[in-house]
């Protein structure tokens, strides 16, 4: 394809066929948003065109009701409710791209379609390193400002056990956190290895059950949708942290300010350099929490700013927050313990 039509490609987008396409590919693509822990909250795509550093949702807590006896001239008493506000950041990122009319030239191909893929791919990626950053943040050990909101509350460690190796009863254990909402608990994400951990222990459990034999046409395991994410890589002792969420753990919303532009082509014809700049405005944030910006480098918060511990607090009663973190080890990394097996 010549130069001159790869240019003409990149100029006729217009920003909002650019973020159409790229919120059409994150969701059809990104298996956090495929498996429903991530979810669009409509009220906060408002909120984000009228531009602002933060997002406020209104949280009510559970009324006090008492079950009264009725009596003649005696009054009922009424319950009370509060107000709590939950606040997320709204995240402005960007990022940019470039090629040559001679690498194009030489190379006998479309770059247009690479560098639109990839910027779809970019944003699934980014996506889940800041609800990778935030949930570092969350179940952070530690004391203080340093210590996690949901450590102490949404916690599983069992990897200080005899047999420290995943099994099915310590994800049991690990959803009875949330007691009676347990069953809200839809999703365990893990590591590969771990995965294949699980795998190796179906031939006896049969609770791992593949896409390929499974009705709702995804892997399960004890009723749970698995997303293999390789980012949540073990510790330097061989800990690993599994989640489980409920459906809706986390918001993710994109919108547009009126003074953003979110594709802007440009060229420097001396050069023959083509470039493509990206912008984005977006809150992924978990719900029953609170972004507290206790500490931010940026106008907005980065990564970094997201796992900080002391920038989170909780605003929800802790059945109604949808996360519980299983720490544990593998049996591949272990020489004398061998996988839990069932008689």
């Amino acid at each position: 394809m010549a130069n001159n039509e790869i240019t003409k490609i990149l100029d006729t987008i217009t920003p909002e066929q650019y973020t159409k396409y790229t919120n059409w590919y994150a969701e059809e693509h990104s298996a956090f948003i495929q498996s429903g822990i991530l979810v669009p909250t409509p009220t906060l795509d408002q909120m984000i065109v009228a531009g602002g550093l933060l997002v406020t949702m209104p949280e009510w807590s559970k009324t006090a009701l008492v079950d009264q006896v009725l009596a003649e001239d005696k009054a009922l008493k009424t319950g009370k409710t509060s107000a709590k506000t939950q606040v997320a950041p709204v995240l402005y990122r960007g990022t940019g791209a470039a090629y040559t009319d001679l690498a194009a030239i030489t190379a006998g191909s479309n770059p247009a379609t690479q560098i639109l893929n990839d910027f779809g791919v970019y944003t699934i990626e980014s996506d889940q390193e800041i609800l990778q950053a935030i949930i570092k943040a969350l179940f952070a050990k530690g004391t203080g400002q340093n210590k996690g909101a949901l450590s102490d509350t949404h916690v599983s460690d069992q990897s200080e056990n005899k047999n420290p190796v995943i099994c099915p009863e310590m994800v049991i254990d690990a959803r009875s956190i949330l007691g009676t909402s347990r069953g809200k608990l839809a999703v365990i994400a893990m590591h590969s290895k771990v995965k294949a951990e699980l795998e190796k222990q179906n031939t006896l459990t049969k609770h791992y059950i593949p896409a390929s034999e499974s009705k709702a046409g995804f892997d399960t395991y004890l009723g749970m949708r698995v997303v293999e994410d390789d980012a949540l890589l073990p510790d330097s002792k061989g800990v690993y942290e599994t989640y489980l969420y409920a459906t809706g753990a986390f918001g993710r919303n994109t919108a547009t300010p009126a003074d953003m532009v979110t594709y802007e082509p440009d060229r420097d014809k001396a050069k023959g350099n083509n470039m493509l700049y990206v912008r984005r405005a977006r809150v992924i944030h978990p719900f029953g929490l609170k972004f507290e910006n206790e500490q931010v480098s940026e106008i907005t918060p980065t990564n970094e700013d997201l796992a900080l511990p002391k920038n989170w607090t909780k605003v929800r009663e802790d059945k109604k927050i949808g996360l519980i973190c299983l720490r544990h080890k593998i049996s591949a990394d272990l020489e004398e313990v061998t996988p839990p097996t069932e008689d």
